[in-house]
């Protein structure tokens, strides 16, 4: 592996991307920010305090400015993950993303490990807070005095965003919009009461969630 210092290349400046370049902008790695669309990714730098550098994405741009060690993260639609993972096993870099794991992505999990670099998956909101803030809460129990095999317990996680701005879908689109009503198509996989649950529709699994918004209002919301 090279011994020079990596560079950090964010790929996709989307709604998502924005706090995350702010963050590694102040970091101590170059970043470089690819966007289909240079002016873009310009617009997300503008926005940090750190350094940063823009550059128009494409795969064969992409290719021929990764150096080995260097770092890609993709904030790119899920279908261009792998076709990235693939590149940066060729160019011998780490790869990231927030997406969920593929079997096309998982196919890879070898082929990294035996060259010694790192693919990290489901490190956004969903799943990746999720898992790690459900690991931090049974750890913190299995540490209380509390703490007997005898109990049982559930854990409910709920995610999302309220817009500043009413919108007739009363949801904050923090992500594509296109991707969200994608996601609206897909079936939902989940354990209650120990048992395999699945939703073919989001709205066929709709639940009432009651939210205490300060001491004297409450306001109950749809979840699924």
């Amino acid at each position: 592996m090279a011994s020079e210092t990596p560079t950090v290349h964010w790929v996709g400046a989307g709604l998502s991307s924005i706090p995350g370049i702010k963050r590694l902008a102040d970091g101590p790695l170059d970043l470089v920010v690819w966007n289909r669309t240079l002016e873009k990714a310009e617009a997300a730098i503008a926005q940090t305090r750190g350094a940063a550098s823009a550059r128009e994405f494409t795969m064969e741009a992409l290719g021929q400015a990764i150096k080995p060690s260097d770092i890609v993260i993709s904030m790119l639609p899920g279908t261009w993950h792998v076709p990235v993972a693939s590149l940066c096993l060729e160019k011998s870099c780490h790869f990231v993303s927030s997406s969920y794991l593929s079997p096309e992505m998982k196919a890879l999990d070898s082929a990294f490990k035996s060259s010694g670099l790192c693919c990290v998956n489901e490190v956004g909101l969903d799943p990746g807070i999720d898992h790690l803030m459900a690991h931090r809460l049974l750890h913190d129990y299995r540490s209380a005095p509390e703490y007997s095999n005898e109990n049982e317990l559930s854990f409910r996680s709920y995610c999302g965003g309220f817009p500043a701005t009413a919108n007739d879908f009363r949801y904050k689109f923090s992500w594509s919009p296109l991707g969200v009503l994608k996601a609206l198509m897909s079936p939902a996989k989940s354990i209650i009461n120990g048992e395999a649950v699945v939703t073919e529709r989001p709205w066929h699994g709709i639940t009432p969630y009651q939210a205490n918004l300060d001491e004297s209002r409450q306001e109950t919301f749809e979840a699924y």
